[in-house]
């Protein structure tokens, strides 16, 4: 027997188990072949350029008609909003077409009974007065700030101020809104002026020389103003007006003061209020032609 044998039989028999197991641990698909499933990719066509553009083209009438139908939507809201700011602005200034010309008429009798005051005090007896010396007096001096006329303009200020104005596509009628504001702003600083002269050079003549236990009487007791008062000639008056400070009244000064005070009276009514009349009368006309709005 040869070394090698000898050696083989001296080996212990868990090492050829262990290698016996360890052949066995290969895998079977590394000894054994299996079969495989192969995978085919399908056959995909090319498109040509029709339908290429075939497609871009319904995806841009899509995007196209959904942009127009926003823009008729934002149209129609937008006219909507414009109609019912039309019927307020309307509304507003349609009212104050109507108060000027009460204050116009309010401002006409204001003017005759200054110049009835005006000529008195220019060589008229001034102690035995005449009954209609006081009225024009109180007329004319005394009741000053019902004459003026003070414009609303709270929907045409929400107007700029909000930025609505915009609905108002009208060139024409935008440029109407602009002159009614220029108007409305005339209107308010001529008003500012005769107020300042009112109180610089009127008020002061008025205490020194006016009759207020007379304008008492004459008034009820505060029951009438001075213009219902004026309309009823039947209210019997029991105090005799009397100049007060009558030593004092100086008939150059009276005269100068209702003089001046006519003037700015007659340039307010012939020039400030007819430029806003006719600035008023057009936004009316425009607002009328573009919305077909009337008065409710």
């Amino acid at each position: 027997m040869t070394e090698e044998q000898e050696i083989a039989k001296q080996l212990p028999q868990e090492s050829i188990s262990e290698t016996s197991l360890n052949d066995s641990s290969i895998p079977r698909s590394e000894t054994q072949p299996t079969n495989m499933e192969v995978h085919h990719h399908p056959h995909v066509e090319k498109k040509n350029f029709k339908e290429y553009f075939l497609e871009f083209l319904m995806i841009f009438l899509a995007v196209t008609m959904g942009f127009f139908a926003e823009t008729i939507r934002e149209n129609i809201s937008e006219d909507a909003k414009a109609k019912e700011l039309a019927k307020s602005l309307y509304k507003e200034i349609y009212a104050d077409s109507i108060a000027v010309q009460q204050k116009i008429e309010y401002r006409m009798s204001k003017e005759s009974a200054s110049v009835y005051f005006i000529n008195y005090v220019k060589d008229s007896n001034l102690t035995s007065l005449s009954e209609e010396f006081f009225p024009s007096f109180a007329m004319a001096l005394i009741n000053t700030s019902t004459m003026l006329f003070e414009p609303e303009d709270g929907i045409l200020s929400q107007l700029k101020n909000s930025g609505a104005l915009r609905y108002f596509k009208s060139i024409g009628l935008q440029e109407q809104i602009g002159k009614l504001g220029v108007s409305i702003a005339n209107v308010r600083n001529r008003n500012e002026k005769e107020y300042s002269f009112v109180e610089m050079y009127i008020r002061p003549f008025s205490l020194r020389h006016f009759d207020f236990n007379w304008y008492n009487a004459f008034t009820l007791q505060g029951k009438l103003s001075i213009v219902e008062a004026l309309r009823h000639p039947d209210v019997h008056v029991p105090v005799k007006g009397l100049i007060s400070n009558l030593d004092q009244f100086k008939r150059k000064e009276a005269e100068n003061i209702a003089s001046y005070y006519l003037l700015l009276m007659r340039t307010t009514r012939l020039t400030i209020y007819s430029e806003y009349i006719k600035s008023n009368r057009g936004l009316l006309e425009a607002l009328r032609k573009e919305y077909n709005v009337e008065k409710e």
